[in-house]
Order: structure tokens, then sequence, then C-alpha cells
């Protein structure tokens, strides 16, 4: 996994990471078919409108690199619509006094070698730690307002031009800092495929967004429960006709039952719980004969910003402390507080 550490603006956070994967690795952007990067290419002015300030950072890494912007742009937003392996469980928890969340990212095994996590620290936005198996684009995270986003792919029966899920990932790290800021801003993406988006923050606010291209479905932790949590299928009684199933091979329903049954029957929640129930055997992704299972994982305290990671299927025991985070919060003297408060 490599673990660049980016900032500044845009152009030049794109510039150095694209310079350095031309330098230390001759990086080349892979080729796609036809038919995707004319899908591409209908993207792009839905991306610049929603979010105009990655494509300096798509400009940036293409000088980098040695390439056109349209290309790195087209690449990148061609990939989710006709990409339909990652599997993931994501849950989030609610104490008295915190909020815990845990990720798995399933994928095929051969994808290991492209995995990243990042400190990004774009001028005048949220910084904050994130994951991902492509470059620019993020799969989940943590930004120093304590918000924690992840997605989970659902096969969907619908893909149109527009966002896909790495970069609204990123836009809501950057921008939000309570659940609700979040929700906002994901709700005017011009999703290009369907997801689930799990958002949860440091007041014990949790959602759920089921996204298509043509609705999405808000869910809120109620109350009375303590968690939320996600795999990869649609579960709202709304939205469950926009999902074409045929993940079973993943044992989607099988993770979401196990997850919702630990969660259940735990009456507080700390980081080791959370690795237990990641590590679980019904949890963590290891089918042998698909090459294909968990290539990370991570837990989060989002009020202390203590946050570990497992970069390969995760046990209890194999998880490291990830301070990049802290490091620079208190690098620009910006300090998390246990309340939660900034």
């Amino acid at each position: 996994m490599y673990h660049p550490r980016l900032y500044g603006s845009f152009y030049e956070m794109g510039l150095k990471y694209g310079s350095l994967l031309k330098d230390k690795v001759n990086f080349k952007l892979p080729r796609v078919s036809q038919h995707m990067k004319a899908f591409g290419l209908s993207c792009i002015p839905e991306l610049r409108a929603f979010y105009p300030e990655i494509y300096d950072e798509i400009t940036g890494f293409a000088e980098g690199i040695k390439d056109k912007p349209e290309n790195v742009a087209t690449f990148l937003l061609s990939l989710v619509p006709f990409a339909s392996t990652a599997q993931c469980s994501v849950f989030a928890f609610r104490n008295n006094d915190s909020t815990i969340v845990g990720r798995n990212y399933d994928m095929s095994f051969a994808f290991k070698k492209f995995t990243e996590s990042s400190l990004i620290a774009p001028d005048k936005k949220y910084s904050y730690v994130s994951q991902s198996d492509v470059f620019i684009g993020r799969s989940d995270g943590i930004n120093e307002k304590g918000l924690f986003v992840a997605m989970s792919f659902v096969n969907g029966k619908k893909i149109q031009p527009g966002i896909s899920f790495h970069f609204i990932v990123r836009r809501l790290l950057e921008e939000a800092a309570t659940t609700s800021e979040a929700v906002y801003i994901l709700k005017q993406a011009k999703v290009s495929s369907s997801n689930n988006f799990l958002i949860a923050d440091n007041r014990g606010n949790i959602n759920i967004v089921e996204s298509t291209p043509d609705k999405s479905k808000v869910i809120e932790l109620n109350g009375k429960d303590r968690f939320l949590h996600i795999t990869n299928q649609f579960v709202s009684n709304e939205m469950c006709n926009h999902d074409n199933g045929g993940i079973s091979w993943s044992k989607s329903t099988e993770r979401y039952k196990s997850v919702a049954s630990m969660l259940r029957n735990t009456s507080s929640l700390d980081l080791f719980k959370a690795k237990r129930i990641l590590s679980d055997p019904c949890v963590c992704l290891n089918l042998k004969k698909e090459k294909f299972g968990t290539i990370w994982s991570i837990v989060a305290n989002l009020n202390t910003l203590e946050i570990e990671r497992a970069e390969t299927k995760p046990k209890i025991t194999n998880y490291k402390p990830e301070t990049r985070l802290n490091w620079w919060l208190k690098k620009q003297k910006i300090i998390p507080s246990a309340s939660g408060k900034i």
C-alpha cells in the first residue's frame, strides 16, 4: 500500500503525485475500451460542474505523468460504472461518548498492489486520511472534523453520465464537517451508478444514503438504536426494486446479518471490538477460488481521531496505528479533543 502525503493547491497535489509515480514506476494510464472512453468523456462536464477543483488536480496529475487531462479524467470516470467486483462491509456505532466506525474493503487480490492510503490536505479545505485502489479518487476516509465516509457497491439497473463515487467521497471529506452537511452535498450529485454511502460524525449522527441514478433514500439512525451498517445491497423498501442482485457469491446477505447480530449484542463498542467484528470469518471475505477478499480494513474513533488500519486480510493483531492526520493537525496547531470539538 502506498502512503502519499499531499497538501497545497489541487494542482500542486496532482502534479506532485503524478510526477512521483512517473519517476518511481514510470506510470502510464491503463487502456480502456472505446465504449468506456466515450462514457468517461461524457461524464467530464458533470464532474467539472459538481467538483471544479478536482479537475485542477487531474490537470496537475496529467502533467506529472506526461499525458492529457482529458485522458486522466476519462479513465477515472469510466472505471466505476463498468466494474462490478468491489464488495464491502461498513458500520458505525454510537456510544454515549464516542462514535466508532469500521470498514472492510473487499476486492480482487490483484488490486492489492494498487492500494493507497493518503493524507490529503488541500488549501482551504478539510484535511483527511483516506483509502483507495485508484489515484485521486477515494473509497473511504476520516477528516479532521471527525466525519467518516465510506461507500459500498450495489449492482444497480442503470448507469448514466455523471459523478463516480470516488469523487463524491473526496468532496464530502473536504467540505463537510457533519453528517447532515455531507448528505446535503451528496444529494446534489448526479451519480453515474448505484452505491450505498455510510456517513457518520463525532456527534453520533449516522446516515446511510442508498443512491442510484434515478433516486436516493436517506436512512437515519433513530433515537433508540446504536448502529447502522451496509454491505452490497439496498435494504429499504423504496430502493429494493433498483437493485439487480446477482452478488450472492460475495456473501453480502450473510455479511449483513453477521455484522447486525454482533453489533446488536454489543452495549458499547471500542476499537478492539470493532476489529474483532471485521476479522470474523463471516464478515471478512477470503474467497480463494475467486482470488477475492478483504484487501484493507480500518477502524476509528471519530472523537479522538484514533485510526487503525490493516493493509491485508484483517486480524485483531495486524492493525497498525494511522497517525498522519493527528500529526498534520498538530503541525497546523489544530488539536482534536475527546469531546469531538476542534
